[in-house]
């Protein structure tokens, strides 16, 4: 049995054989779903893997392990602290009467690996649906991941792909999908696909440094986590404790928690001093969990101990049909285009029939302008609204810095 967890972007899973399991990739926010999940179905967690060092996001590997005295498995060449065995090429994992074998898959890093079992790949960051990993991660390479690539496209066309990420809301694909519709495993020739590689520039993800320590030396088991529940008691038993909520203005304004201090997260470290002398205690909050975590850590760094991260973010503190207050918030850039985009189209038309003819330029000009952000996923007049100082102070600090992805 296979079960698929989602944090944001994130993608995490237990895999089961009658009463053994195993979690691949698990996310600091979701170790309380892992538990009820095991607790429900009777598991016993056998071995915790994580695909390779992950730069965007903390890993719950070692609290886990610390919970279920777990081993903790990883690639010989991750630099960790947390793992207990380490996997080669080829290696089995075995859990009851089912396993998966073990395929190193450099490229994103040097120490990635899959898990193929069970007519399912499970890709980390290397394999992503449409896409691939990026490659300036820890000793990433283009290279590597062409040789990469080239392997997992032996895989049955019918093996279902699991990856690690996606920021476009798909959970699954397969391998015949991506030889067709997927650029990077459609190319081969290997010097035009490392020149490819190498001419993205990308944002690194944000703190990238610091995610890349607390992973290595298993430093999450530091971060402590409170439910929502548990989060609204505290918060109404002690006037010390302030919801510290790292997301974007933007996402802000849309919901937010009553009296909450909204920081986004990269402007944390400008406020570090304002928020040691008011020796309040804060509960962190972003969207999944993610930033949260991040944000946590960075206060622990700066001296600030008094720290709870919220787990599942304001997601989970809806679910528990917890009370917020919801604004009218801003409107999202994709809207503002469509809008725009529908109304000079609507425009050109309406001005070539009643006045000139050549007004049905406007519409044939902004139409090949969609046509042309479709192909190369660069919207113009996307980039242009950008500069409105409206958008500026809306979507300022609404990513987290960077993705895992070479295309986002």
């Amino acid at each position: 049995m296979i079960k698929q967890f989602i944090a944001g972007s994130c993608y995490s899973y237990i895999l089961s054989s009658e009463n053994e399991a195993l979690i691949i990739d698990p996310h600091i926010s979701l170790p309380d779903e892992y538990r009820k999940y095991l607790t429900k179905n009777k598991l016993t967690l056998k071995f915790i893997v994580d695909t390779h060092t992950h730069a965007d996001h903390f890993s719950s590997a070692a609290v886990l392990k610390k919970q279920f005295k777990a081993q903790v498995l990883m690639h010989e060449k991750a630099i960790s602290s947390v793992a207990d065995k380490r996997l080669k090429d080829n290696d089995q994992i075995n859990i009851a009467t089912a396993g998966v074998k073990v395929i190193y898959t450099p490229g994103h890093t040097d120490d990635a690996i899959s898990l193929y079992g069970q007519g399912k790949l499970f890709s980390g960051d290397v394999l992503l649906i449409g896409s691939v990993g990026r490659t300036d991660f820890q000793n990433g390479s283009p290279e590597s991941m062409f040789d990469t690539l080239q392997k997992l496209k032996t895989l049955p066309d019918e093996t279902i792909l699991c990856p690690g990420h996606d920021y476009h809301e798909q959970r699954l694909s397969t391998i015949a999908k991506e030889k067709k519709g997927n650029p990077f495993l459609k190319e081969t020739n290997k010097e035009t696909f490392v020149g490819n590689m190498r001419a993205k520039i990308i944002p690194k993800p944000f703190n990238l440094d610091n995610i890349i320590r607390v992973n290595q030396k298993g430093q999450a088991t530091s971060l402590e986590m409170i439910s929502p529940r548990d989060a609204s008691s505290l918060l109404k038993q002690d006037p010390q404790t302030k919801i510290l909520d790292v997301r974007s203005a933007l996402e802000f304004s849309q919901v937010h928690i009553e009296h909450s201090l909204n920081i986004p997260i990269d402007m944390i470290s400008a406020k570090i001093n304002e928020l040691s002398q008011s020796r309040q205690s804060y509960l962190v909050l972003c969207h999944t969990g993610n930033r949260a975590a991040m944000a946590a850590d960075m206060l622990m760094q700066s001296g600030i101990h008094t720290v709870k991260v919220m787990q599942g973010g304001i997601v989970h503190w809806q679910k528990e049909k917890l009370p917020v207050i919801k604004g009218q918030g801003g409107m999202s850039l994709e809207r503002q285009v469509r809008l725009i985009a529908g109304s000079l189209v609507l425009l050109g038309i309406i001005m070539s029939w009643l006045l000139n003819w050549a007004f049905i330029f406007v519409s044939v000009f902004v139409s090949s302008g969609l046509i042309y952000a479709g192909l190369t996923d660069n919207c113009l007049m996307g980039m242009l609204l950008m500069k409105l100082p409206y958008n500026k102070k809306l979507y300022k600090t609404k990513a987290d810095g960077g993705t895992c992805s070479i295309s986002g």
